[in-house]
């Protein structure tokens, strides 16, 4: 055997040793297995395809991942998985090395090709989380009233590896009911052992539901009840008149347009006419035993309950009454002298 042969074979000696060390592998495989397969390999593996993306569930990436195809070797360990949920990437330069260390018969098409490592995870989600420490809370504190949790920081979540349960635990719970402040150590899974854990902290604030548009509307619009949803927000964010029943809604009409979920208040809306500008309406009056009715124009537009200028049709002279239905006006004692 020849130096220059010699020298080759302890080259790729080297690269395979560097690679399996890389992936954690013992050094065992990589001087033992690993190297033996090398030696005696006589042929290279013909006609090789190779993956662009590939995601594995394990903590190492092996070789066999690498290729469309069965490898005698492809359970060789070749270099450190990506954590739960990142990945990685082999350059062709990485790539060609492989292929010349195991002798397989794969070339990159360009200096450009790689191949995109992904690991397999699950979570829990950042939802998740925020009920589990409610729960606590509420179970601590001794009530169901429904908060909002807002955590410093903002929201947290865990991204686990397949074998480690989607589960969180919450403890060494502390809870200031004054400040209506926590803190807490969040435990993942939830049982067995730990795999994360992260402390936080945060504000609590009590929520409760209104009622609020499900589609904008124009103005001159009348709510009715398929109009409205329920949402939930923080009582702290209840400024001025919001209104929180629906029956305050429904038969009004909008003065303004107005947006979906947006929280409506007494002053975006306004009765809704029962009687109309220039309809003609019945003027009534009641004293003691005697009713008295007559025909009138209403002047303006007004609800049932308001105050409403009229003119009688036969008399011509103006009044004010008060709606009582939407065809007649209850005109006051004191309009009884000019109702005729």
């Amino acid at each position: 055997m020849n130096r220059r042969l010699i020298n080759y074979r302890l080259a790729l000696r080297s690269t395979v040793l560097a690679f399996s060390l890389l992936a954690g592998a013992p050094a065992g495989i990589a001087g033992a297995d690993s190297l033996a397969l090398l030696d005696s390999s006589e042929e290279a593996v013909e006609g090789l395809s190779l993956r662009s993306n590939i995601m594995v569930d394990d903590d190492v990436v092996r070789l066999g991942d690498l290729f469309m195809e069965s490898l005698s070797v492809g359970d060789t360990p070749i270099a450190q998985a990506p954590g739960p949920g990142q990945t990685i990437s082999f350059d062709a330069r990485f790539l060609s090395q492989l292929a010349r260390a195991y002798r397989l018969d794969w070339r990159p098409d360009s200096k450009f090709e790689k191949v995109l490592v992904g690991r397999i995870s699950h979570r829990v989600g950042a939802g998740t989380v925020l009920e589990s420490l409610a729960s606590a809370l509420r179970e601590r504190s001794g009530t169901d009233a429904r908060i909002e949790l807002v955590l410093d920081g903002g929201d947290v979540e865990f991204v686990l590896p397949t074998d480690v349960a989607a589960s969180v635990a919450v403890q060494n719970l502390q809870f200031d009911p004054t400040g209506q402040r926590f803190a807490a150590t969040l435990v993942v899974p939830a049982e067995g052992p730990t795999s994360q854990q992260r402390n936080v902290s945060g504000s609590i604030y009590e929520t409760i539901d209104i009622p609020v548009l499900n589609h904008a509307v124009g103005a001159g619009t009348t709510v009715q009840d398929a109009d409205l949803q329920w949402i939930s927000v923080r009582t702290d964010r209840l400024i001025g008149n919001v209104i929180t029943d629906a029956r305050q809604l429904v038969g009004m009409t909008t003065k303004r347009p107005l947006r979906t979920s947006q929280m409506l208040r007494g002053s975006d809306l306004v009765m809704t006419p029962t009687i109309r500008k220039n309809s003609l309406v019945t003027l009534a009056l009641q004293t003691g035993q005697m009713n008295l009715t007559v025909t009138g124009k209403a002047l303006e537009d007004a609800a049932i309950g308001q105050a409403i200028r009229v003119v009688n049709i036969n008399s011509k002279k103006e009044l004010t009454g008060i709606v009582r239905d939407a065809g007649t006006i209850v005109i006051p004692v004191a309009g009884q002298l000019t109702l005729n």
